[in-house]
């Protein structure tokens, strides 16, 4: 089966056709340092890294590209109100974002160019767009004249009127046509500046996409992702600037992750930091760790909006608690040697083609991880049901052991595919982990014989020690309580 990806081009779903058979070709834009990242940040980082993991686990040669916007408006405004050069206010939130990005697991890009690396490019790309008539300079600035792109406005659909009126069209009386926008602007006094044929400037915001996709990428590329956000003006811009002195398409499929808000319902609004809602991204990492906010991420699908929640951040630190323990679960029922009359264990085998199954269909239906984590649950759900049978005098058959190791590969390994790793942090898998577990034998047995006060009293001490029990009708959880 193909992997199907939601173009947000043709407002369709499409089989994933690469331009060069075996590779794919990615571009996501990334941050604007200007400030410390917010947890909306993260969940764009997280949504293509679990893309680029799937094509990756695939079979596919994977060319990702991840681009930092070091040179904008609002990052010379903060350098100004902090006393600091430009460079400092970028690399010290670039700095950072990287470290948090680790920390959630998102592997390094390909290629992380910033546009102060690339001003020869943009110079050279606007020097191509003006030959060929598609922009013009204006006493040092220099503008792309949309109307010469007769295709303006396909991605994002807009009218006429709610193009002028979109987000962050800069407004300026000499420009042709209301819709233009800067490729090149000249200098002020205090902002960084370099040389140009048009004078002493610095890139628009836009053109430092298009000029960096086509170094590293070429001519065209697989997939353009970014924030649903970016769709207009920033994406329609790109696609304008590239493919008016390109040979083709700039990229066969757009992906765009919905955004994190703050609020329910008409209250509700995009977490921005011109808005001042934002929940830095250090402080959601500092309070559930990175593996539960990535998790938090990936409950809900890439393309939907979430609305950010203190509770369903503690319900996925609880579920990804429950893959770890299917997986010691499974350990420990290894650890007993096999027995020629011993347990099969046939409906985990069941269970575990089903779960693989389950999986791979849902992430090649446009990386659908809420499905896939579910998949997953299920397989962990029937890992629990074994081990809640397994008493003192269990032991798997030889059989029932390469079951039990098929299904370790699968859980650990599909979950690794989802970039949630299933190492205990806070409780290593030695003595205290089987401790706890012969505990909740203790307990099981008790509630069985119907001595609910043992079963109390261990579930209490327990509760002390920080370790929190959770029953469900498959068998019994636990955690280390934060």
């Amino acid at each position: 089966m193909a992997i199907q990806i939601y173009n947000t081009l043709t407002r369709a779903k499409e089989d994933f056709v690469p331009r060069e058979p075996g590779k794919a070709s990615m571009y996501v834009c990334g941050v604007t340092p200007y400030a410390p990242a917010h947890v909306g940040h993260g969940r764009s980082a997280v949504a293509f890294d679990v893309v680029r993991r799937w094509l990756a686990y695939r079979g596919y040669e994977v060319t990702y590209v991840y681009n930092i916007t070091d040179i904008e408006d609002k990052i010379i405004a903060a350098a100004q109100r902090e006393g600091v050069s430009w460079q400092e206010v970028t690399d010290r939130n670039t700095e950072s974002y990287l470290a948090e990005l680790a920390q959630l697991g998102v592997l390094p890009p390909t290629h992380m160019p910033k546009a102060s690396a690339h001003i020869g490019e943009i110079i050279a790309l606007v020097q191509r767009l003006i030959a060929s008539g598609h922009a013009y300079a204006l006493n040092g600035d220099v503008a792309f004249h949309v109307p010469s792109y007769p295709r303006y406005g396909k991605l994002s659909r807009r009218d006429l009127d709610s193009q002028i009126s979109g987000s962050r069209v800069e407004e300026d009386q000499r420009k042709r046509d209301a819709r233009d926008f800067f490729l090149w602007k000249a200098a002020k006094p205090g902002e960084p500046s370099w040389e140009s044929p048009w004078g002493p400037g610095r890139p628009g915001w836009h053109i430092e996409c298009s000029a960096m996709s086509e170094k590293y990428l070429g001519d065209g590329f697989d997939i353009h992702g970014g924030g649903s956000d970016l769709i207009f003006p920033h994406h329609e811009n790109e696609i304008a600037q590239s493919e008016a002195c390109g040979d083709g398409l700039l990229a066969r499929i757009w992906m765009h992750n919905g955004m994190l808000q703050m609020g329910r319902g008409r209250e509700s609004e995009k977490m921005s930091k011109s808005l001042g809602n934002v929940v830095p991204l250090r402080d959601a990492i500092d309070r559930v760790g990175g593996p539960a906010l990535r998790y938090y991420y990936i409950a809900a699908h890439y393309a939907t909006d979430i609305v950010f929640s203190e509770v369903e951040l503690e319900q996925s630190q609880r579920a990804l608690e429950r893959l770890r323990i299917g997986l010691h679960t499974i350990n420990r029922l290894l650890d007993r040697p096999a027995k020629a009359s011993g347990d099969n264990l046939d409906d985990l085998e069941g269970a575990r083609r089903g779960a693989e199954a389950e999986f791979h269909e849902a992430m090649d239906d446009d990386f659908s991880t809420p499905r896939a984590l579910a998949a997953l649950h299920g397989l962990v759900g029937a890992v629990n049901r074994a081990g809640a049978g397994a008493g003192a005098t269990f032991a798997p058959s030889e059989a029932g052991q390469e079951r039990l190791g098929a299904a370790r590969g699968v859980l650990a390994g599909l979950c690794d595919v989802l970039g949630i790793g299933l190492i205990e942090r806070r409780v290593e898998r030695g003595l205290e982990a089987h401790l706890i577990d012969i505990l909740l034998e203790v307990r099981q047995r008790a509630r069985e014989a119907r001595q609910f006060e043992i079963a109390d009293v261990v579930r209490t001490r327990l509760g002390e020690l920080g370790i929190v029990l959770e029953d469900h009708p498959d068998g019994t959880t636990w955690r280390v309580k934060r």
